[in-house]
């Protein structure tokens, strides 16, 4: 077995000298950590000093399923290389999270935990059950660039919002705001449900939506605790959740789909919540209650533009889709049908925040709030004519889609 010729060609990737008079716990912590950075076949040197040693170290070379390809002894002590004879890693070829590429596969590999992508797993580790792992039904061009922009505007309800600053309103008014406010938080407990019942069933092979639904659910929460301060500013206090609400959330609570829940309510649901908060940014009776409409828009823009992109992919990949996602408006539908209301607080509340109270101002706060119901339905066709519907098929779909607007 002995070789001098291996040893002179340097043919061996790591090199240790051990000068210990036995094999120490640190010295087999060093080996043992050396093993699963070497592909199967790399050698490696190991020089000790003492022969009670070298016996150890060949005891070692065994258990851990290695070979020894040469040896060689001189005054100085005893050389082996030593062979590895197995692949205890799957090496990725894949490039990490780097902000710039994207994850080339089309199907997660199935051996792949919770790690960062181009990381290498070793074999023996234990096969997590994502139900979501092809990269055609998840992906979207645009979740990468969205991600950054998600770390790049963060705000907080305790630095960005001067609570102080809120003016004492006419009850009226004030109880209006916290009725809307009480609304929006239980929509926004809704966006922040979804995506998180989703994030585990995603292989954190896709890692960048992973991340960026992770922000989804960081924007929710903090719109919530947002709107919710609001409407306890001052002596009134959070107001009523309506029946038709919470069976038009539960309608999209139920779905098991990630595409259909990506159409429900990224592009149908929360593009026409732009539309409410542009009304209420429009119409809010103090800065306050603006700015928080403001900055809660720019999070929920994100999350319409993932929706937008992701299912803009499907349906070009694939228009018998479209048909797939009515399927799912239409069901929705027939649950909500079985007591078909609006939610009659929000929409008198939304009119006396356009209007005013008294009968006249009352009168005209209704009418703007049916202009905003019919440009909630203008841009749902827009939106899903931009993913690739057809026109009369976006109508149809747009007529059915909630009252509740989410």
């Amino acid at each position: 077995m002995e070789r001098q010729d291996l040893f002179l060609m340097n043919t061996y990737v790591a090199e240790y000298t051990i000068r210990s008079s036995s094999l120490t716990q640190a010295w087999l912590l060093r080996l043992n950590a050396l093993l699963p950075t070497l592909r199967m076949g790399e050698l490696f040197k190991v020089t000790v000093l003492q022969r009670s040693v070298s016996f150890e170290f060949e005891g070692w070379v065994q258990v851990n399923r290695c070979s020894l390809v040469a040896t060689s002894s001189d005054l100085e002590g005893f050389s082996y290389l030593v062979n590895k004879d197995f692949e205890s890693h799957t090496l990725s070829e894949e490039h990490g999270f780097d902000g710039r590429s994207e994850p080339t596969l089309d199907i997660a590999p199935k051996l792949f935990g919770l790690m960062p992508r181009g990381a290498h797993i070793e074999n023996s580790s234990p096969l997590y059950p994502f139900e979501l792992s092809e990269k055609e039904f998840l992906w979207a061009k645009n979740v990468t660039r969205l991600y950054e922009e998600a770390k790049q505007n963060q705000w907080s309800a305790d630095t960005d919002i001067d609570w102080g600053a809120i003016p004492d309103l006419d009850p009226v008014i004030e109880t209006a705001i916290c009725q809307v406010m009480t609304y929006l938080a239980e929509n926004e407990f809704s966006a922040l449900y979804i995506p998180g019942k989703f994030l585990s069933k995603i292989s954190p092979y896709y890692m960048e939506l992973v991340m960026f639904l992770g922000t989804i659910i960081y924007d929710e929460a903090r719109h919530i605790e947002a709107f919710s301060r609001r409407a306890n500013a001052k002596k009134i206090g959070l107001q009523y959740s309506t029946t038709a609400t919470q069976r038009s959330l539960y309608s999209l609570f139920i779905e098991k789909d990630y595409f259909k829940t990506s159409f429900l309510l990224h592009v149908l649901g929360e593009g026409t919540f732009l539309d409410l908060l542009d009304f209420l940014i429009k119409y809010a009776p103090d800065p306050v209650t603006k700015k928080i409409v403001t900055l809660a828009k720019k999070d929920e823009q994100r999350h319409v533009n993932y929706g937008l992109v992701h299912v803009k992919a499907l349906v070009q990949a694939n228009p018998k889709r479209i048909a797939y996602l009515k399927e799912a408006v239409d069901s929705r539908k027939v649950y909500l049908d079985e007591m078909n209301q609006e939610n009659e607080l929000l929409l008198s509340s939304l009119a006396i925040l356009a209007g005013g109270s008294d009968e006249e101002g009352y009168a005209l706060g209704y009418e703007r709030v049916q202009q905003l119901k019919k440009r909630m339905g203008e841009n749902r066709v827009r939106r899903m004519i931009e993913c690739g519907f057809d026109e009369e098929t976006a109508k149809e779909i747009s007529m059915s889609h909630t009252a509740n607007f989410m």
